[in-house]
């Protein structure tokens, strides 16, 4: 049974990527199989589930990232940014999918259903996460996970509770918009590096605008490549966001730049 249900998701997901969303349906998920669509619906309740689920696997390289960056030495500020810079990277260049996912019709409810779903039939694909890594991919959204980092780097001093909860309300705004402004451009790779960039230069503004004095965050740009031993992960260059503690009074002015 788990095997079939497996069948169907990996079905799904090929059709995802040369399709679209237009071009799956349970006839066409049933047909790639070999089965009937009476089969495929003692599996999911519909359409909408199987997408859910499949579009999960759209995760992979994105979580492939996150096992590499939890084992380097990134305070929560860091760390949080590396990982929207990672997620950027992946689902704007599939925008339509990552849209569909995070914010398509039922989407609070189905993301969750989707995830555990998912994750019990590919429980590899977390391997090598652990702690509170592995319970912000197994039960947190994007917005719960940003919170979860910015709430830590708050109780480090890095940020007040107010910065926090503005920052975690402003990356989702951000990501969202610019996730919407991305669905249906035709860019080539450059495009969607330039586009990134873009995005996490916003980010850290914001963020350099919010710390708390004696912290300023220095981004040398790029000398982190993602490395993958399962998937066939692109190599890129990526941010690599540090947050140094400076002396008061230039901390003053690092502040009073960013924010003019």
């Amino acid at each position: 049974m788990a095997g079939a249900k497996r069948k169907y998701i990996e079905a799904a997901y090929e059709l995802l990527v040369r399709d679209g969303l237009e071009g799956v349906s349970i006839r066409k998920v049933a047909d790639e199989v070999g089965c009937s669509s009476t089969a495929l619906y003692r599996h999911f309740p519909d359409i909408s589930m199987l997408v859910a689920v499949a579009s999960i696997r759209f995760l992979r390289d994105y979580i492939e990232d996150a096992r590499v960056l939890s084992k380097v030495d990134l305070n929560p500020l860091e760390l949080n940014l590396q990982l929207w810079e990672c997620l950027a990277y992946y689902s704007f260049r599939n925008a339509d999918i990552y849209d569909n996912m995070f914010y398509g019709d039922g989407a609070d409810e189905l993301y969750g259903e989707a995830v555990k779903e998912y994750f019990a039939q590919y429980p590899e694909d977390l391997e090598g996460l652990k702690d509170f890594m592995l319970d912000m991919f197994t039960n947190a959204t994007i917005a719960e996970r940003d919170g979860i980092l910015l709430n830590r780097a708050a109780e480090q001093g890095m940020l007040s509770a107010e910065s926090a909860e503005y920052l975690c309300k402003l990356d989702s705004y951000l990501f969202r918009g610019v996730l919407a402004d991305v669905r249906g451009r035709d860019l080539d790779e450059s495009g969607f590096r330039d586009i990134t960039r873009e995005f996490m230069q916003l980010i850290i503004r914001s963020y350099t605008t919010q710390l708390e004095e004696g912290y300023s965050i220095l981004v040398v740009s790029p000398d982190f490549v993602a490395d993958s031993s399962r998937h066939e992960v692109e190599a890129r260059a990526s941010y690599r966001v540090q947050i140094q503690t400076i002396p008061c009074n230039q901390a003053k002015k690092e502040k009073t730049r960013a924010s003019a």
